[in-house]
């Protein structure tokens, strides 16, 4: 809802949790033939690094069906369980443009 605010057009589509299942990612695909899919998903503990493999893992997964890239806060623009989209545009702008790509 966050991102409806914002000033570019809001393609922002909500899963249970933290997680992309195969499922959920055919009706994404099927109804909107995105180019990318960017997970968004709030921020976690990174202890030894186990969230931006469990990210990336993700995306990689997913891989043969569309782009993909995932927003990872290595520079803490936000708090712990916090959504890129909740310090406002700026914020999620600048999250987004240092967004990691899987290819």
């Amino acid at each position: 809802m966050q991102a409806e605010n914002f000033s570019r057009d809001n393609c922002t589509v909500a899963v249970c949790g933290s997680q992309l299942n195969k499922y959920s990612l055919g009706i994404l695909i099927k109804e909107c033939h995105p180019r990318e899919i960017i997970l968004c998903f709030d921020k976690e503990d990174n202890k030894e690094d186990k969230y931006f493999n469990k990210l990336y893992s993700m995306c990689k997964k997913y891989s043969n069906y569309a782009s993909f890239s995932f927003i990872f806060d290595k520079h803490d623009k936000i708090k712990l369980k916090d959504s890129p989209f909740d310090n406002g545009e700026e914020v999620f702008e600048k999250l987004l443009s240092e967004r990691v790509i899987v290819k």
